[in-house]
């Protein structure tokens, strides 16, 4: 057992933290005597890290005749040493670069739909698959410029529970969380050998130049929805990170297949790249929903043109369809020749009548999502259903099994939280590492480490009220 001076006890079941027999992980002791020799206290932390938090607007939540909410945040640091960091790096490269080949093979000669390494029936029904865009060669031939893949840790190994490469959403919240302890715990952080994030925004803007039609004076502006967005304060954020102009749909003109855009003393200034966290489906009224007012009429044909770039490319929403997760493996060993480093978590295709069949009869040991939503929104737990609405369920999947995913339950990791009362309590926690998809891949060195809102749930969604830690990758 460790012998570590803590003024409290570390929950022991927060095994991120502690291992079998409540002795401090090695990683963990390291940080841990750090904050102890530096005096610091995590309640002042907390304080420090809040103010900062609401002098700065870190908000994330759609604003309802009031400010959206403070992002939460815990000050205790979720922390993974150099080897993990390694594995998670490699694993993390091969799965965006397989992702990456996927969506262009969609576009293209689709060969894994017809060798069968994914079902083409999954691709062409899936709502993230933009037949008007077959045949489209983006700049440079990428894709997912951006990925945000969320790894979960189960029983000491790391897993893939879910692909983010249409909008991913998040960085902004771990380049925020390191700059508040920065400012509210130097000293520990200097002691503990952490690597930087402060490559991102230079890196985000040398990928977002690289694909410009005008490599040499490019300009780049952040499309958001508008104020009304939970995520808008980091399209703001991003726009000031790496020197784009936000704007709306509404702002954007297409003049002969050439976007402008109209800046805030009318003048019109020339669009050479939009960073989009709008989907695609909402980019043009002209192509897609003739309802919306988020892009502009004309926008994919001046992308189509080579006029303008868009990242991420409009098309990747297939890669992040639920329904095809299960065979990003496959896609892995297809495209790369190789067995994935990180797999999936136990994941089941309910349009196969043989395991729809198996996880029917096994509803108290499944998680159910749908396959088209996000946010933790719809997620159903088995065992947390009456046997009416288990029966309701299997109606629902057996009606519609291209609507639903199904994972075995599997208990995520929990690390060491800081309560309202200065207790020590283990909550659940992913990592969403962001991946920069250029010549060769580029991992972050931390990403967004998510935190349920309370010990019981397994939920880190901060739509459903979770929040934020600081990641913490050891050097070597």
């Amino acid at each position: 057992m460790t012998t570590l001076a803590l003024p409290r006890a570390l929950p022991f079941d927060a095994d991120e933290c502690v291992d079998a027999v409540g002795a401090v992980r090695p990683a963990y002791r390291d940080v841990l005597e750090g904050w102890v020799a530096s005096g610091n206290d995590l309640e002042a932390t907390l304080a420090t890290t809040r103010h900062q938090y609401a002098e700065r607007g870190i908000t994330f939540g759609i604003p309802n005749g009031a400010p959206a909410a403070i992002f939460p945040f815990d000050p205790i640091p979720r922390v993974i040493d150099a080897d993990e960091w390694a594995l998670l790096e490699r694993g993390l490269a091969q799965r965006a670069m397989a992702l990456d080949a996927f969506v262009s093979d969609c576009y293209t000669s689709q060969r894994a739909l017809r060798n069968g390494a994914v079902p083409a029936h999954l691709v062409y029904s899936s709502v993230g698959y933009l037949r008007d865009l077959v045949g489209v060669r983006p700049p440079r031939a990428t894709w997912c410029h951006i990925a945000g893949i969320d790894v979960v840790r189960v029983n000491g190994q790391f897993h893939i529970l879910e692909d983010n490469v249409r909008c991913p959403s998040g960085i902004a919240y771990a380049l925020e969380a390191r700059a508040a302890m920065t400012t509210a715990a130097p000293a520990w952080l200097a002691t503990a050998g952490v690597r930087s994030l402060d490559e991102y925004p230079e890196r985000l803007r040398r990928i977002l130049e690289r694909i410009a039609p005008r490599q040499w004076d490019a300009s780049i502006v952040v499309l958001t929805p508008g104020p009304y967005n939970a995520a808008h304060y980091e399209h703001k954020m991003l726009a000031e990170h790496i020197g784009a102009a936000l704007t709306t749909g509404n702002k954007l003109i297409v003049h002969e297949d050439h976007v402008w855009r109209r800046t805030a003393t009318g003048e019109l200034a020339r669009v050479d790249v939009i960073y989009s966290r709008v989907n695609a489906e909402w980019l043009d009224p002209l192509v897609f929903r003739p309802d919306s007012l988020l892009g502009a009429p004309g926008l994919i044909d001046a992308w189509r043109l080579g006029n303008v770039a868009i990242a991420n490319a409009p098309g990747t929403g297939v890669a992040d369809d639920k329904g095809i997760y299960p065979y990003v493996p496959s896609m892995v060993r297809y495209y790369l020749g190789e067995e994935p480093i990180i797999d999936n978590i136990p994941t089941f295709d309910l349009e196969n009548a043989v395991q729809r069949q198996h996880v029917l009869s096994s509803l108290d040991r499944m998680v159910l999502k749908p396959v088209d939503a996000s946010g933790g929104y719809g997620i159903e737990f088995g065992r947390l259903l009456s046997t009416t609405q288990q029966a309701d369920l299997s109606r629902k999947v057996s009606a519609q099994p291209r609507a639903w995913l199904a994972q075995e339950e599997v208990q995520l990791s929990k690390a060491v939280c800081l309560t309202e009362g200065g207790d020590f309590e283990a909550r659940t926690v992913d990592l969403r590492p962001f991946v920069l998809v250029d010549e060769r891949p580029w991992i972050v060195p931390g990403g967004l480490t998510r935190v349920a809102a309370d010990s019981e749930t397994q939920v880190v969604n901060s739509s459903q009220g979770g929040g934020s830690k600081d990641t913490w990758v050891l050097r070597r």
